[in-house]
Order: C-alpha cells, then structure tokens, then sequence
C-alpha cells in the first residue's frame, strides 16, 4: 500500500528528526546566517541527497567505506565550522550566503552528518522492506521538510532578538560540541 508507507516512513523519520543534530544544526545556521529560505534549501537538498543514498545505495556504501570514517569527517567538519564560526564571532555584520562555498559548506555539513545516522538507516531499512521505495523516499522528504522548517524559522527568531556576536559564539560553541560528541562516538 503506498499511501501507508507514505504516512509510515513520514511519521517514523518526523519522529526521530525532531530535536536532532540535523534540526539543531538548521537553527544555528538559520540564526548565523538570517537567510532562512537559504538555510532549508541547502539543509533539504543534502537531506534529499542523504535519502537517495539511502534508497539506492546506502548498502553499497556501508561496504566498501567504513562509517567510521563518515562519521571522524563528519565531526571534524563540526569541530572546524565552530572554531571558524567562533573567529569571526566578534563581528555584528551577518555572515552572508551569498558565496556559494557557504551554500556548499551547509550542504556538506549537513550530508555528512547524516550519512548512517539513524534516519538514513531507517529510510534504507524502509526502502528494503517496501515495494514502494520512492513513497519512503517522498515521505522522509515531507518530515525533513517540516522539521527543517521549523529549525530554520526558530533560528532566524531567535537570532532576531539576541545580539550577533551573542548568537555566532553560541553556534560556535555548538558546533565543536556537537564535532565533540561525533568523534567520540556519543552523539
């Protein structure tokens, strides 16, 4: 039945996405940049990427290069934003996306962070059991989106009322946390 695994694979990856790394990295780059239509352009066009993987490679993937190397450059990316975020904290322009390195730079944050984390696998362990590959990959696009959204709507509010260097030191900090907690296994 492709309309339940629509509703299924929306629901479980809406569920899990909620709060996660991936929605809290969309509110800090939501509320470093004040550009929240660019932030989910760029955070839903890794995120789709992300499931395609999943979909039709994921496996392929999981075999031939080890997660644990996904996962260090997945942290080390976070750690390496952060600090860089933390260097330019004292300025109250707003960094601009206007360079597509830092479209390109939000993209492959956020992809890296989601190769074989516990969406990805799910989407994979969905489109493995389901006749209907493409409705698991419509359906974790739908809960994407909406979580997305919603971290990139938080982050520009929020932004909005604290001052900038405020906000870029919090995001800094947050990234080498969130890097922290990757290479360690934690997070």
């Amino acid at each position: 039945m492709p309309i339940q695994t629509l509703l299924t694979s929306t629901g479980l990856v809406l569920l899990m996405e909620l709060g996660d790394k991936t929605m809290l990295t969309t509110i800090c780059l939501s509320a470093q940049y004040r550009r929240p239509g660019l932030v989910l352009l760029a955070t839903m066009i890794a995120l789709a990427t992300s499931s395609v993987i999943a979909v039709i490679v994921g496996y392929i993937l999981s075999t031939t290069l080890p997660i644990e190397i996904i996962t260090y450059v997945s942290g080390i990316l976070f750690i390496g934003l952060g600090i860089y975020t933390l260097a330019r904290a004292n300025s109250e322009v707003p960094d601009t996306c206007d360079n597509p390195g830092t479209l390109f730079g939000m993209f492959s944050l956020v992809l890296l962070s989601e190769l074989g984390d516990k969406s990805q696998i799910t989407i994979l362990a969905l489109a493995a059991q389901s006749t209907f590959a493409i409705m698991v990959f419509v359906g974790s696009i739908i809960a994407f989106f909406i979580v997305n959204s919603l971290g990139a709507i938080a982050g520009d509010r929020v932004a909005a009322r604290i001052p900038l260097r405020i906000v870029k030191r919090v995001v800094g900090l947050v990234f080498i946390l969130f890097g922290a907690l990757i290479v360690l296994g934690i997070l």
